[in-house]
């Protein structure tokens, strides 16, 4: 039933419903497909084949199929070229200006004042050191330490029994 050039419409998945051809057979029950559908490997549960069948050869290109299809009467649907990017220039992103200097733009018509700071020596910064507050601990009781004893231990002496 499903041999290479069959005919079938996709069943199942997103392409449910689209026209294609087995190209080439892979495993027991799972096929190579093209035509309307992107070329991929497919279940047979998932195809219906139809009675027709076109002549093409095993592992054929993308384009002999859709002419196949074509001269069977079958409509061929062309896939979108992707969009083409603008290699022009990007546009420049404007800085926000300060309200304030606006309102002096529209009122004078000239560009703002700048104000005149006198030049001063930088002081030197004494860094004060930052005490910081530890957690109190909890009062104990200080208890003196004995001296503690060494303990050596002296070899067992070997007693002889008399009998």
């Amino acid at each position: 039933m499903f041999e290479i050039g069959r005919v079938c419409i996709k069943i199942a998945g997103r392409e449910a419903g689209s026209i294609c051809v087995i190209v080439d057979k892979t495993d027991d029950n799972t096929y190579l497909i093209d035509g309307n559908v992107k070329r991929r490997k497919c279940s047979s549960k998932h195809l219906e084949p139809t009675k027709f069948t076109a002549d093409i050869k095993k592992d054929a290109k993308t384009n002999t199929v859709k002419k196949v299809l074509a001269d069977l009467g079958f409509e061929i649907i062309e896939k979108k070229p992707p969009k083409e990017k603008k290699l022009g220039e990007k546009p420049k992103k404007q800085r926000k200006q300060h309200k304030g200097k606006e309102i002096q733009k529209l009122k004078k018509g000239s560009k703002p004042k700048k104000k005149k700071v006198p030049k001063t020596k930088p002081k030197k910064i004494e860094k004060k050191a930052k005490k910081t507050e530890k957690p109190k601990k909890k009062e104990t009781k200080k208890v003196a330490k004995k001296p503690v004893k060494k303990v050596t231990k002296k070899p067992a002496k070997k007693t002889a029994k008399k009998k």
